[in-house]
């Protein structure tokens, strides 16, 4: 039986996963609490209404409570020193390892105990979240989401488990660091619609206001990556040639540089990459609202060098929608109207956004990460309503569900294959209703 420990538990200001907000810990000696420590951080970053919303913490809350480089100083050695306990303790610890390197802080090696994965071992039921297993043992949660209340719930929950079962010897979390050349995979896609898109505005060979301002945007989307050297780089590179808002030939070519280096690199996969570029070509092309004749000659060249990519979607659609536009060599306006809804449809879907869906008796699958809630959470939200979830999708499918944080840029590649399957689906006469995490509202 393990006696001495602390359990914790950290709220975060924004889903970038990196700050902290607030953190609680108990403080555990031969099986009694011998003290508990409550502090709100200033995460010196923004917060986000959806965190929000769930903690009730703003940054008029925070702005007068010390830095975690500040607090670290005083808890550094009980995370040091004693196992650490918590529900779904991996994330709290990926969180406070992030949150360390923002300042340069090296991160210890852990010695953990995660309550959700011991109660998926140890107690059968319907959900494991925090909430729902106070509630089946009786654990009082008083205010769900104040970092020292699920604190606390997660050391009552920690004490049920090793006092009837035998838990084993704590596990070791150390953190991989990726601030060098270790690029998350997730933002590969990132990288490959960039790659994309510089190549469909690049096309007809002039650059517009709508152009540049797509370019601005995917800059602002994606500068909080800059401590990856591959993101830093094409960054200060794009931020070198959009400052006057003016892109000259001479920039036009450095813009075409820029897009070669990205493409040699190794750390994409050829089936990977071309969808994602595919993906980033056509948004491209329709950000000015136009399509024009050398933008889709100059597509048809790239979807013939890859046409190893056939019967995949969304490939197939965009070349059989090319070719038919393409018959007689020439696009007329009609044709470009056409294609350009063609093409702004598969690059920006349209999302179900009623807010009256009825998921009693309906199935529904979930992908990509969220914002609000765990997957866990969420699903069983559903399940009370009525629903069966799936997990995989198929044309018997009446809901894909995607999270917030994956939603907007994770279309085509490993992440989004559910996404573009439903697509692919629907097209072929499935009536399958996507629908992002902002316009899912549970009654």
């Amino acid at each position: 039986m393990i006696k001495d420990y602390i359990s914790v538990d950290i709220e975060n200001p924004n889903a970038r996963g990196n700050s902290i907000c607030s953190i609680g810990i108990i403080i555990v000696k031969d099986n009694q609490i011998i003290d508990k420590k409550y502090s709100l951080i200033n995460p010196e970053d923004r917060f986000d209404i959806n965190n929000t919303k769930i903690t009730g913490l703003t940054y008029a809350d925070v702005k007068d409570a010390p830095t975690f480089k500040e607090y670290w100083e005083s808890i550094e050695d009980l995370f040091k020193n004693n196992i650490i306990v918590g529900h779904n303790i991996t994330y709290d610890l990926t969180v406070i390892a992030k949150a360390l390197e923002r300042y340069d802080i090296e991160v210890p090696i852990f010695n953990y105990y995660c309550t959700l994965k011991l109660s998926r071992n140890f107690i059968n039921t319907n959900s494991y979240s925090l909430n729902c297993l106070c509630d089946l043992l009786n654990v009082k949660l008083e205010n769900h989401h104040n970092a020292l209340e699920d604190a606390k719930a997660s050391q009552k929950i920690f004490e049920y488990l090793n006092y009837n079962n035998d838990i084993g010897t704590s596990e070791k979390f150390k953190f991989e660091n990726k601030l060098l050349d270790n690029l998350d995979s997730k933002l590969e896609t990132n990288i490959n619609t960039l790659y994309g898109i510089i190549k469909g505005i690049n096309y007809d060979g002039i650059i517009d206001d709508k152009e540049i301002r797509k370019l601005k945007s995917w800059v602002e989307d994606n500068r909080l990556y800059k401590q990856y050297l591959l993101f830093d780089r094409i960054i200060s590179k794009l931020e070198e040639i959009l400052y006057d808002n003016i892109i000259t030939e001479y920039e036009r070519i450095e813009l075409e540089k820029l897009v070669t280096s990205i493409n040699s690199s190794k750390i994409y996969s050829e089936s990977t990459l071309s969808l994602q570029v595919l993906n980033g070509i056509l948004d491209g092309i329709v950000c000015n609202q136009k399509v024009n004749q050398k933008e889709i000659d100059n597509l048809n060249i790239w979807l013939k060098q890859n046409d190893y990519l056939k019967d995949v979607y969304p490939y197939d659609k965009v070349l059989l929608e090319v070719g038919k536009v393409l018959e007689d060599g020439v696009l007329t306006e009609e044709e470009s109207n056409y294609i350009f809804e063609i093409f702004n449809e598969i690059v920006n879907p349209d999302f179900n956004n009623d807010e009256n869906i009825d998921f009693d008796g309906k199935t529904f699958c979930l992908t990509g990460e969220f914002k609000t809630a765990t997957k866990q959470e969420i699903s069983k939200k559903l399940q009370d309503l009525g629903a069966i979830e799936k997990t995989g999708v198929s044309s018997k499918l009446n809901y894909l569900i995607i999270g917030g944080v994956g939603s907007d840029s994770w279309k085509f590649g490993k992440i989004g294959g559910k996404q573009a399957k439903a697509q692919e689906l629907n097209e072929k006469g499935a009536n399958i209703k996507i629908i992002d995490e902002d316009s899912l509202k549970i009654q």
